[in-house]
C-alpha cells in the first residue's frame, strides 16, 4: 500500500523542519550545543529570545576555542578576523573552567560578560568548545548583522 497524500505531505513537512533546524543550529557538535544551550538558558531566564547560530561567528568561535585550548591561555581575538558577513556590531566572551556550566556561571557573574549575554543588540552567535586536560574552554562570538 502506498502512502496517502497527507502522509507524504507530513513527511515532507517533517523533512523541511529538520532541514531548518539544522540550518538554525549549524549542525553543532554535542559540546557546542551544550555551550549554546547554556547561553540561551541564561537569556531565557532574562526574558530574552534565544540566539541562533550564525555561520561566520560559529566558525570563528570554534577556531578560537581550539587555539586557546592548544595554547592553554586566554586572550581575546581580533573580532573582525574571519567574519565575512556584513555586521554592525560584534562581541566576544572567552573563558575556561571545569565544565561548560562552570564557565557559563563565570560569565554570568562577570558584569562585562553578562552584558554581552543580556544584550538585545545581537541577532546571532557562534559558540566554541575545546579542552586541554581538565580545562574546558568556551568562546561566544556575538554578532549583529546589518
Amino acid at each position: 500500500m502506498s502512502p496517502t497524500l497527507p502522509t507524504v505531505s507530513i513527511r515532507r513537512l517533517a523533512l523541511v523542519a529538520l532541514a531548518c533546524l539544522a540550518l538554525l543550529t549549524g549542525c553543532l557538535r554535542p559540546t557546542q550545543s551544550e555551550v549554546l544551550n547554556a547561553l540561551n538558558a541564561d537569556r531565557a531566564a532574562l526574558a530574552l529570545p534565544a540566539l541562533p547560530t550564525q555561520a561566520d561567528a560559529q566558525a570563528k568561535a570554534q577556531a578560537w576555542a581550539e587555539k586557546l585550548a592548544r595554547e592553554n591561555r586566554l586572550y581575546h581575538s581580533n573580532l573582525p578576523d574571519g567574519i565575512g558577513t556584513r555586521w554592525c556590531s560584534l562581541g566576544e566572551n572567552i573563558g575556561y573552567g571545569a565544565s561548560v556550566a562552570a564557565v557559563e556561571d563565570g560569565y554570568m557573574n562577570s558584569p562585562t560578560h553578562r552584558a554581552n549575554i543580556a544584550s538585545r543588540t545581537w541577532n546571532g552567535v557562534g559558540v566554541g568548545h575545546a579542552t586541554n586536560g581538565n580545562r574546558v574552554f568556551t568562546v561566544q562570538v556575538f554578532i549583529k548583522t546589518c
